[in-house]
């Protein structure tokens, strides 16, 4: 007995009572104390099931935990009854007490008087009830571990050992029968115990029955097989009856063609499933032969938590079949022939297998395949074969597979045969390319005709003095790559050149370069206003072009200070020019100018840096009495000095060369009347203007041209 108790606590970690939905299903009772209340979520609960036939009830239950399961035990059940209307009403009649004193499982005496001594089932089911558990670890927590997994597996069993069969379900206190029944009737059942867990009561467990005459059980007719080495995996589908839970299965073998079948072991095959894993759809049942190639006929009788198999399914024919491949060759050097042919031999370095039945040889254009046969399936003895259609050399990479009678096979590492081959492939042609608007591009070029080319690189560069760069990864084997060109770039172009190489890596030429116009959506950069001076009659402005090389045209605007909308001032498509004059100016007027720039696709830049001038009323202020300028040699400096004998002004100090306006240099304090500068050789001309302190400005005082040798 106690082999097979202790064989199975490692496994049985469920409840396995499974519920019949068309004949009996728990209903809670709200009109009652024992029926299900607002705080049954604190309550340990019962499981109730019922299987009802013609003229009797079967009911059986179990409680999910070790302590409830004793506690209960120990307490006994009071089983109840109260019969339904069709309605759904209950009749007048109150409870019916089916039990006179609680039900608990059998004394020891009584197991004693009812089993048999060599009834190992039976004595299982007395260990579940009185045995003890032991605990094997001085470490107190894993102690604590152990015995909570003991105590669980216990009720599992016990639970197992009920489903198993009607009479260890009576004895363990886990069933009773309802003769009194009326055919066709419906009756609830409930079932309670007085037994409380820490003060938490056990909750009453109900069920509703019609009495009739029940129908017959489903049986497996899923089964599949798996064969493999010494080896067969019983496969069938665990939800193939939905409103079926069965508690296990009896699996059942005949070794001569069906005709008779035996059990493979007493107890049942229960579909166990971890507490971290999820059920799984499909159950497997392993079976571990002692030879290949003997056939067994295989079938499955399902069981229920009433004890009920259900009748033999389909069947299957399965058995141990050689899955075990033969040794490894390896392959030697190869040998070439002549310009047609290859040899390639091998060898084994072990003992050829019993059952080798020969080999075959096969290549590939790469080591990792696929590979072609191509050869017959050469005799045992051979070591060696020729090769003679190798046209497509100078590579190519070759296995050679050991096969035995049985169909396994097992392949030599692969070898490479090699030709010496220093012609690289003629240098590709005719390349093309499409780009449309959003930048992609279709590079296409004429196929290479070498019988040996493995493929082409891809090669690029922004500008063509620069080196170019691989843009393929891998090597190509079409004559078209698609690529995604950067339009985010002020490079309107790109360029391209193509290669191609054979099956030993020697590469073309580049093909001659390729020049793809990129799509333009960038703008281009906006110019700068560098200066702005105003004079007695009109406003000069300098800027500096935008630098973006496909600029085409600059445009300068104008509007008055802060107010309606910018007006066109001019255009000019010559970089060269980058100033200009405005004289349609009021006085005492203020004004803001702005440019930007046209790119050769339509394109404008952004607005350009605002600036203001103003004409007015500053032009009628003084201006210095007299001004006089020139080179002083021994100075190596031109000397500036005027004579003013107004307020206290500050003074601008313009300068320009003999060419060109003067423009702002410097800014002089109140209290000078003369100041130095030297500039670069060249005819230069200076000019003065008295910044009053109301902010208005004298008209510039010029002096004459000044030679700085």
């Amino acid at each position: 007995m106690r082999p097979i108790l202790f064989r199975l606590l490692g496994v049985i970690t469920l409840l396995c009572l499974s519920l019949p939905r068309a004949e009996a299903q728990p209903t809670p009772d709200p009109t009652t104390s024992g029926g299900a209340t607002a705080d049954s979520a604190a309550r340990l609960t019962l499981r109730l099931i019922a299987r009802a036939t013609a003229d009797s009830v079967v009911l059986r239950w179990g409680l999910p935990t070790y302590t409830a399961w004793k506690d209960a035990t120990r307490a006994g059940f009071m089983i109840e009854r109260t019969e339904i209307r069709r309605d759904g009403d209950r009749t007048e009649a109150s409870w019916q007490s089916l039990t006179t004193s609680p039900l608990r499982p059998y004394s020891m005496e009584e197991w004693k008087a009812r089993f048999a001594p060599e009834d190992s089932l039976a004595g299982a089911a007395v260990q579940t009830l009185h045995g003890q558990s032991v605990v094997s670890t001085d470490d107190p927590f894993g102690s604590i571990v152990e015995l909570h997994m003991q105590q669980r597996n216990l009720v599992g069993f016990a639970l197992l050992l009920a489903d198993m069969r009607a009479d260890l379900a009576t004895g363990l206190g886990l069933r009773f029968v309802d003769r009194t029944v009326t055919p066709g009737k419906g009756y609830l059942y409930r079932i309670s115990t007085a037994a409380t867990i820490d003060g938490t009561p056990i909750d009453t467990a109900l069920t509703l029955v019609i009495t009739r005459a029940p129908e017959p059980l489903p049986s497996v007719r899923t089964l599949r097989a798996e064969e493999g080495e010494k080896k067969v995996v019983l496969q069938w589908d665990r939800f193939e009856h939905p409103d079926r839970t069965w508690s296990g299965y009896f699996i059942e073998q005949s070794t001569d063609g069906g005709r008779n079948f035996s059990r493979r072991g007493d107890l049942p095959f229960t579909a166990v499933t971890k507490e971290d894993e999820e059920e799984r759809d499909v159950l497997e049942y392993p079976i571990t032969v002692s030879a290949n190639y003997q056939p067994v006929v295989y079938r499955i009788r399902a069981m229920d938590a009433f004890g009920e198999l259900s009748p033999p399914g389909n069947v299957v024919t399965a058995m141990g079949r050689d899955k075990t491949a033969p040794k490894q060759p390896a392959i030697l050097p190869h040998e070439i022939v002549d310009e047609t042919s290859v040899r390639i031999s091998w060898e084994l370095r072990d003992d050829p297998d019993p059952d080798l039945e020969g080999y075959m040889v096969a290549k590939s254009m790469s080591p990792e395949g696929p590979f072609d046969i191509i050869s017959d399936l050469l005799p045992r003895q051979t070591r060696s074969w020729i090769d003679v259609d190798v046209h497509t050399l100078p590579a190519h990479y070759y296995v050679v597979a050991a096969v035995d009678t049985a169909g396994n096979s097992r392949m030599s590492a692969p070898v490479l045969a090699l030709f010496p081959d220093s012609i690289p492939p003629a240098m590709p042609t005719g390349l093309r390319a499409q780009v449309d608007t959003l930048g992609v591009m279709q590079l296409a070029w004429t196929a290479n005709t070498e019988p040996d080319l493995q493929g082409y690189r891809v090669f690029y560069a922004n500008d063509p003095s620069h080196e170019f760069q691989q843009l393929t990864t891998a090597i190509t084997v079409d004559t078209v790559y698609a690529d995604t060109l950067t339009l985010k770039t002020l490079s309107e172009l790109a360029y391209f050149k193509v290669v191609a190489l054979d099956h030993n890596f020697n590469h073309s030429p580049f093909s001659e370069m390729l020049t793809v116009e990129k799509p333009d959506i960038v703008p281009p950069s906006a110019p700068l206003i560098q200066s702005i001076d105003v004079t007695d009659d009109a406003v000069e402005i300098r800027w500096h072009p935008s630098p973006t090389s496909d600029a085409a045209a600059h445009v300068l605007l104008r509007r008055p200070d802060g107010k309606g909308d910018w007006q066109r001032l001019d255009s000019t498509a010559d970089k060269t020019i980058r100033w200009y004059r405005d004289a349609d100016v009021d006085p005492g007027a203020s004004y803001e100018y702005a440019l930007y720039a046209w790119d050769d696709d339509g394109l404008r830049s952004p607005l350009s840096n605002i600036v203001r001038a103003v004409r007015g009323g500053r032009m009628h202020h003084d201006g210095v009495a007299a001004i006089s300028g020139g080179y002083h040699a021994e100075r190596g400096a031109v000397r500036i000095e005027w004579t003013w004998e107004g307020g206290d002004c500050a003074f601008h100090l313009y300068r320009g060369t003999d060419a060109g306006p003067v423009r702002l240099y410097r800014s002089i304090s109140s209290d000078l009347r003369s100041i130095e500068d030297v500039p670069a050789p060249g005819t230069w001309k200076y000019a003065v203007k008295v910044v009053h302190p109301d902010g208005g400005e004298s008209a510039l005082q010029y002096t004459s041209a000044i030679v700085v040798p």
